[in-house]
């Protein structure tokens, strides 16, 4: 709806008391659960235009409600004040003065201009108390507050919504990990957060085995075996998982060690049969690919898929903090040769040189984390705006179509597009930290790492709590590199390094 044709139908309403911000009702809401009170959470759409009619931002062309908690001064005084005289279901116009909304400091998509009126169509879609954060709750709050969310997870999981089941699993594991901050070591309440930690990461196994999420099944596995090393479901989880992936040896590790701790269980007796099926499978596939050089060669099939150092694409840097140490640099070729729209989204993100998401923050991965990181998997990172995995943004907008998928994960050291599903790039990357091929169709490979695969092999050790690292893994500085600094490849000295060091487990 275009604000401004609404005008002169019904009367302004002067909340602010000296008309700087003026509500139009549109659609009356429900009265029965009033306003939205102060420090309340509201949850809402808009669309803002500037007096001529122009729009500048929309939650609406998003697909994603705005949220923001009331009378907290984190979004512009007009809707602190507009926000909060609305009812669950109202739809309306606010009118803002300029001293109510930017002032003479607009954000930087260039519509808005010094001392603008800004109009927004706004629709209140509700309203709840927020939730106590995690630091300002007691011990017996936090498992309250973690059981809840693992039986929205199980509800979730019964309606075989896996993807959404596995991030309400893995919420409540994390919710449960902060326990033991608040209770005596090894006393009762320390031990029933860490069953319940380790029954959260084997349901969030189980439910991306039905989703067929292979990578991030072992992933949550290997969490529950940090819990408990001889947990036979974790080990039969996370061996069903790397059949699946072609990991068969791996898998044959972990299935072997739950059929000795538990002979009889049927299920990892019909597994190991299943494995047996496909070990012969993958030898006999491996013996008619290369022939008398089997156990010689890379047994990675997909030679369209290996792509070797070129001189002429773009490279850029991160310069990186892990904890308190000093900034290390890992430096990347982007195969914009093959992928030029996604290695041109990356490089710029270095660079941030493209201006601001629509909610004002800065185009750049500079200051951003390393949130996600798994051993002898893959180290994820780019989410600039939340800083947790569910944010970030491209510059072509907050999410754009995967370009190809000519390019495998055959080794460490490849960058690859992190996404939600098909067609969801936005700004969030992984390194990999081996082959791993599951992932081949589904993400899009558009670079590698030229030097500071150490750096990698640091990152990936850091020890972590459901994934997050437990220090701080910082982007304090990235850019573009001229031609004269490009690195040369050093990936195979990392493969040496981890022949060296073979990790006791696989995640």
């Amino acid at each position: 709806m275009d604000p401004s044709a609404a005008e002169g139908e019904t009367a302004w309403l002067d909340l602010s008391g000296d008309g700087g911000v003026l509500k139009k009702i549109l659609e009356t809401g429900d009265d029965e659960r009033g306003n939205p009170p102060p420090e309340y959470e509201v949850s809402a759409h808009y669309t803002g235009t500037i007096e001529s009619g122009e729009k500048f931002d929309s939650s609406r062309d998003r697909g994603k409600p705005f949220t923001f908690q009331i009378g907290m001064g984190s979004v512009i005084k007009a809707w602190d004040i507009g926000f909060s005289s609305m009812t669950i279901g109202e739809k309306a116009i606010l009118k803002c003065r300029a001293d109510y909304a930017y002032g003479d400091s607009p954000p930087g998509s260039g519509v808005i201009k010094p001392g603008d009126t800004l109009l927004f169509d706004v629709e209140l879609l509700g309203f709840h108390e927020k939730p106590k954060e995690k630091w300002e709750m007691s011990a017996a709050e936090l498992m309250e507050e973690a059981l809840k969310i693992k039986e929205e997870g199980t509800a979730f999981f019964k309606e075989k919504r896996f993807f959404e089941a596995t991030e309400r699993y893995v919420a409540a594991a994390d919710t449960a990990s902060a326990v033991p901050e608040k209770t005596d070591p090894g006393g009762e309440e320390e031990a029933a957060a860490v069953a319940l930690e380790l029954s959260c990461f084997l349901n969030a196994a189980q439910a991306c085995l039905n989703g067929k999420e292979w990578g991030d099944a072992i992933a949550h596995a290997t969490s529950a075996l940090g819990k408990d090393p001889d947990n036979v479901k974790a080990l039969y989880r996370r061996g069903v998982a790397k059949r699946h992936t072609g990991m068969v040896d791996e898998s044959k590790s972990d299935l072997m060690a739950a059929y000795k701790l538990d002979p009889n269980n049927k299920a990892v007796r019909k597994e190991l049969q299943l494995l047996k099926a496909a070990m012969k499978e993958s030898k006999e596939k491996a013996k008619s690919v290369f022939g008398g050089l089997f156990g010689k060669v890379s047994m990675y099939d997909d030679k369209e898929g290996v792509v070797v150092f070129d001189g002429t694409n773009p490279k850029c840097f991160f310069d990186i903090t892990v904890g308190d140490k000093e900034p290390q640099r890992i430096s990347f070729e982007l195969y914009a040769n093959t992928c030029p729209k996604t290695s041109a989204n990356f490089l710029h993100l270095c660079k941030g040189d493209k201006g601001t998401t629509p909610d004002g923050v800065p185009l750049h991965y500079k200051g951003s984390k390393f949130h996600r990181v798994i051993k002898n998997f893959m180290l994820q990172c780019g989410d600039f705006t939340a800083g947790d995995g569910t944010g970030g943004c491209s510059i072509y907008g907050e999410k754009f179509k995967d370009e190809n998928f000519q390019l495998k994960h055959t080794e460490p050291g490849l960058l690859s597009m992190a996404n939600a599903g098909p067609n969801t790039n936005g700004s969030q990357v992984f390194i990999t930290c081996r082959d791993t091929p599951h992932l081949d169709g589904k993400h899009v490979v558009f670079g590698k790492v030229l030097s500071g695969m150490e750096v990698v092999k640091e990152i990936e050790n850091v020890a972590t709590t459901a994934d997050k690292p437990n220090d701080d893994v910082v982007i304090v500085d990235c850019g573009e590199l001229l031609q004269e600094e490009s690195p040369a490849d050093e990936a195979p000295a990392y493969d040496e390094a981890m022949k060296a060091e073979t990790p006791e487990t696989e995640n």
